[in-house]
C-alpha cells in the first residue's frame, strides 16, 4: 500500500443503540468526577489554613530582628578607639608622611612645597616648610590638640614609634 492509497473501508463495529449507551456511560462518569473534584467532602477538614498564621508570625519575626536586633543576634558592639590609639595612628600616618618627605628631599635636593607634590597624601596632615632643609608637618588630634613632626628637633615619641616597627618589619 502506499501513502496515497485511502485506509481500507471498516465494516460496522457496533450498532448505534452500544455507541449511544457508551456515550451515555463516558458522559456520566466525566460528570461524576466534575461533581466530586468541584466541592470538598464536608467531612474532610479544612486544610492549609495554618500556614497562613506560620508565615504571619515568622514575618513578625523577621521584621523585629530586622528593626531592632536583639543582643543574642548582634553580639557585642564593635570596640573604639581609645585616645591613646587615636594619637599613636596620627603620630604614625605623621612618621610616614616624613618619610616620603625625606625620600623627595634626597631625590629632588629640596623640600616639596606642599603634600601633594609627593606620590602619597595623607589626609588630614600639612607641611610648613622653613628652608630647602627644615620643615614641619602637622596634624590634629581628635580634641582639636595639635600633633607637630619638627625635623630640626624630632619628637622622642615619634622615634620610639618608628624603632618599634623597624624591629617588627624586620622579623618573619
Amino acid at each position: 500500500m502506499s501513502a496515497k492509497d485511502p485506509d481500507p473501508t471498516v465494516p460496522t463495529i457496533s450498532r448505534v443503540e452500544d455507541r449511544e449507551r457508551i456515550l451515555a456511560e463516558a458522559l456520566a462518569h466525566a460528570d461524576a468526577q466534575e461533581a466530586q473534584y468541584r466541592v470538598l467532602p464536608a467531612a474532610d477538614p479544612v486544610r492549609g489554613r495554618w500556614k497562613i498564621a506560620v508565615a504571619s508570625l515568622l514575618l513578625a519575626l523577621a521584621a523585629w530582628v530586622a528593626l531592632s536586633p536583639p543582643a543574642w543576634v548582634t553580639g557585642p558592639a564593635a570596640p573604639r578607639p581609645t585616645e591613646g590609639d587615636l594619637e599613636r595612628g596620627l603620630r604614625a600616618a605623621i612618621y610616614l608622611q616624613v618619610q616620603q618627605v625625606e625620600a623627595y628631599r634626597l631625590r629632588e635636593g629640596r623640600v616639596p612645597s606642599h603634600l601633594s607634590e609627593l606620590p602619597v597624601h595623607l589626609p588630614g596632615l600639612t607641611l610648613v616648610r622653613s628652608n630647602n632643609r627644615v620643615y614641619q608637618i602637622r596634624g590634629l588630634r581628635p580634641d582639636g590638640v595639635p600633633v607637630v613632626y619638627d625635623s630640626a628637633r624630632p619628637s622622642p615619641a615619634f622615634e620610639a614609634a618608628a624603632a618599634g616597627w623597624i624591629s617588627a618589619e624586620g622579623q618573619p
